[in-house]
Parts: C-alpha cells; sequence; structure tokens
C-alpha cells in the first residue's frame, strides 16, 4: 500500500467492513499508517481512540490476502474484556478469543486457526519460551507498550521471542521515565540492538516508526480539559505528625547509609510524608478531604467525580468518611467487580464519587461519563496522571471536563511537583519535539526531594 494512499484504505474498508459509526479522517490516517508499516508505533495521545484504529486496521490487513492469517493482541489484564468487546463492535468479520485457563487451555488456544486472541503480559511472559510456537502469529499488537520499558525484563523478552511478519505497538506515553523506555518499544518492533543507538539516530528512527497526533491538532472541537491546581494547607493535627517524621528523616538516612539500603529507606520515607499529607488516620483529619467534599459540593447535581489516588489506604479511608454516594476500584478487586463498580458510577444517582487506584485506574477505564477528576495525590511520572485523566476525556465527549490537583504547601509535594514539571519536559522533547535527553530518578533526585544533603555531609 502506497505511503499516504488514505483513500484507498478508505474504499477497501467500505468494500470489505461494516463499521459501526464513521472514522475521523484522522482515524482512517492511522488505520493507513498501520496497514503499510511492518512495525508501527501508534503513539496518539490519550482519547483519539488507537484502539479503534487499530481494529479496522487488522481487519483489513487479515483480508488483504497477503498470507496474514493470526493475530495476538498484548495487553494489561484488565484490557482483554476491553479489546474483546472493541474488537467484536470494530472488526466483527473476525473470530476473537480471549486466553483463559490453565496452561495446557492456553497452549491449546494458541494452536486453535483464531483469527484474534488476545491476553495479557503476565499469560505471554509465562509462555513465549515454550507454549507459543515462533510461527504461529502473523501479526501481534501491545497495547500500553510501555509495559516492555525494562527491555531486560522477562515481559519484554518474551514480546520479542513472538517474531510476528509485523509488530506493531501503541502507547499514548512511550517514554515514562528516561529514553531507554523508547530503546526497548523500537526493539521490540525491530530485531536491532538499540543499546548504543545514538542519539541523533535514536532520533530518526522514531521518525520513520511513530505516528502520534495530539487533541489540539486534530480534534479541535473537543471540549477542552480544565485544569485547577488547589494548593492546601495541612490541619494542624496533620501538620504536627508530618514535621515530626521531616525532623526525623536525619536519624533514618543513618541508619539506612550503616545498613546499605538507602534507596529502599528514602523511598519508604518519603512514602511515609506522602500519606500524611493525605490523612492521619488515628486524629480523623485531612485537609484534603476537607477540599475533596468542597469540590463535590459545588460540582453541581449531576457531578460524576473521578478521584484518583496511588495509595490504596488513602482511597479506603476516603470511601469510609465521605457523605457522597460512592464507589471503589482498586487492583485487589477482580474484573467483575470492577465493571460492577464502573457501571455504577456511570448510571447510579448523581453526584457520586468513584474511587480509584491511579496504577489500577490508569489504563482500562473509558469514562467519559465523568465530569470532574481529582488527583488526590500526584504519582511521581506525569505520563501515568496523563493516563489516568484522558479515561474521560475521549474523543465522543461533548462537556469540558474539570481537572483538580490537591498539592500541599510546604511540603515534599513541592518537591516532587517540580520533579514533575522535568519529567514532563523531558516527555514534551522526546515524543513531541524529538529532541533526546536523559532522565531518571536517582538516589540524589530522592535526597533532594527529602532535603538530606546537609546529613549525607555530616556522617562523610
Amino acid at each position: 500500500m502506497r505511503r499516504g494512499d488514505v483513500g484507498a484504505v478508505q474504499r477497501r474498508a467500505s468494500a470489505l467492513l461494516t463499521l459501526p459509526s464513521p472514522l475521523h479522517e484522522y482515524q482512517w490516517e492511522g488505520v493507513a499508517f498501520l496497514c503499510r508499516n511492518r512495525a508501527a508505533l501508534l503513539a496518539d495521545e490519550m482519547g483519539l481512540g488507537k484502539t479503534v484504529q487499530t481494529a479496522v486496521a487488522l481487519a483489513l490487513m487479515l483480508s488483504s490476502g497477503e498470507g496474514l492469517r493470526r493475530a495476538l493482541v498484548v495487553c494489561p489484564a484488565s484490557l482483554t474484556s476491553n479489546w474483546k468487546s472493541e474488537m467484536e463492535t470494530w472488526a466483527p468479520s473476525l473470530t476473537v478469543r480471549r486466553l483463559a485457563g490453565d496452561a495446557r487451555n492456553r497452549e491449546a488456544l494458541y494452536l486453535l486457526p483464531v483469527p484474534v486472541l488476545v491476553g495479557s503480559y503476565e499469560q505471554v511472559r509465562q509462555d513465549a519460551l515454550d507454549r507459543i510456537p515462533t510461527t504461529c502469529f502473523d501479526v501481534v499488537i501491545l497495547d500500553e507498550a510501555q509495559r516492555i520499558k525494562n527491555r531486560h525484563s522477562r515481559t519484554a523478552l518474551a514480546c520479542r521471542l513472538l517474531a510476528p511478519k509485523r509488530s506493531w505497538a501503541l502507547s499514548a506515553t512511550p517514554l515514562e521515565n528516561s529514553t531507554d523506555d523508547i530503546r526497548a518499544i523500537l526493539r521490540f518492533l525491530e530485531p536491532t540492538n538499540t543499546e548504543h543507538m545514538a542519539e541523533d539516530e535514536l532520533e530518526e528512527k522514531l521518525d520513520e516508526l511513530m505516528l502520534r497526533r495530539r487533541k489540539r491538532e486534530v480534534r479541535a472541537e473537543l471540549p477542552p480539559v480544565i485544569v485547577q491546581d488547589l494548593r492546601l494547607t495541612l490541619t494542624q493535627a496533620q501538620r504536627q505528625c508530618y514535621d515530626e517524621v521531616w525532623e526525623g528523616r536525619g536519624r533514618q538516612w543513618t541508619r539506612a547509609s550503616e545498613l546499605r539500603s538507602t534507596s529502599v529507606q528514602l523511598l519508604a520515607m518519603i512514602t511515609k510524608l506522602k500519606i500524611l499529607c493525605n490523612f492521619v488516620r488515628h486524629e480523623e483529619t485531612s485537609a484534603k478531604l476537607d477540599a475533596l467534599n468542597r469540590v463535590c459540593g459545588g460540582a453541581g447535581s449531576d457531578a460524576r467525580i473521578l478521584v484518583f489516588s496511588q495509595f490504596v489506604n488513602t482511597i479506603e479511608w476516603v470511601a469510609e468518611r465521605t457523605r457522597w454516594p460512592v464507589d471503589v476500584v482498586t487492583g485487589a478487586m477482580n474484573e467483575g467487580e470492577r465493571m460492577r463498580a464502573m457501571q455504577r458510577f456511570r448510571d447510579g444517582i448523581t453526584p457520586r464519587m468513584l474511587l480509584v487506584s491511579l496504577r489500577a485506574g490508569g489504563v482500562g477505564l473509558n469514562l467519559g461519563e465523568a465530569t470532574h477528576v481529582v488527583l488526590f495525590d500526584r504519582w511521581w511520572n506525569p505520563a501515568v496522571e496523563k493516563q489516568a485523566i484522558y479515561r474521560a476525556h475521549r474523543f465522543d465527549r461533548e462537556e469540558p471536563l474539570h481537572v483538580v490537583r490537591f498539592l500541599v504547601a510546604d511540603t515534599i509535594e513541592e518537591r516532587i511537583e517540580q520533579i514533575l514539571v522535568e519529567k514532563e519536559q523531558l516527555f514534551g522533547e522526546m515524543v513531541d519535539g524529538r529532541s533526546v535527553t536523559r532522565t531518571g530518578f536517582s538516589e540524589d533526585e530522592l535526597m533532594r526531594i527529602l532535603d538530606l544533603g546537609r546529613f549525607q555531609i555530616d556522617n562523610l
């Protein structure tokens, strides 16, 4: 298929496929991009319909007569049902099965002539070495491809062992921490060693393999995301507990240095301080809970508010104390429990809240019904936060999305915010601007968050 021949793709799709609704022009461009490339990274911003574009492209490729017969979609476990549903909607001509059962059952599914299998990263990691024949799949699609960002991990190795004729990766955030994330994805797409690739070579390879569109470029009519940063002051009880831990961090650092477990101890100290910024259990007090109640009270009678926190204990604590109708989604829940909670959020009486652990809900939720998103605490990575926000900012949305980010003044949250700004700049330069730099969370940066430089000097 010739480069840029979007019209030919549309005509072929019109002849072969029955689509439930028309695609946007940029989505047809994405379909054509996937169809013409053996290796492709579709990096559209969240909410632009990467799954839809991939389903249509896959339906066209498996009916193209080019010897492509079977495809494997690899995604987070929480997304396997969503992928099966989307494939059935947008590619109804293809039979789709989810991988399920024990190792023997999965092995049988790999061998059955089912056009599309949908499995999780965990299943592929377990099976790739000795249960999946190397010529089993003609097309392999990695959704949320940043899951293989550690190229030395068993998951990344398992994905590379699949060796398909076509390799497609989908990720709105292909760079989460450093340029090593990009190198890992490129190594899956093309079996070349990217570890020592020079910066200009890496940039050139991205230009060749990646298609990225942003909402402001292709969907000007999409309602805006309105972001409000709400700076809070700790309650008296929170401030007292926080200051006690803060003042004692030097002693903990000294002990950690002696035990040579500094990074683990630094993260433990930061986590403890972050939780104190959220709430103090034995005092039943929280500046953030007070702020959340104010946000909910002013959001209107029809408000549906998504609240994200990285801490399950925070979610449980808030759920027990808020006066609004509330449901909870955490990683400990099974798929059925999560789906029922999301359905109650969509259909239940308003105003209401859905409290979600950031890691469990950053991917896999499609909740365009949400009117507001609240980031109760900040994750280390702005890419993960954006994934969470854009669960509600979908391409068929009609109303603006209001996002409120809590931040407690005069705490480590301000120091973490600065690092988030730096990481966001890196993502913009590398993925959107193609300028290559490096970053990461080093031990020195953790010490910077805790202002431990003077304690390190004292211990020399």
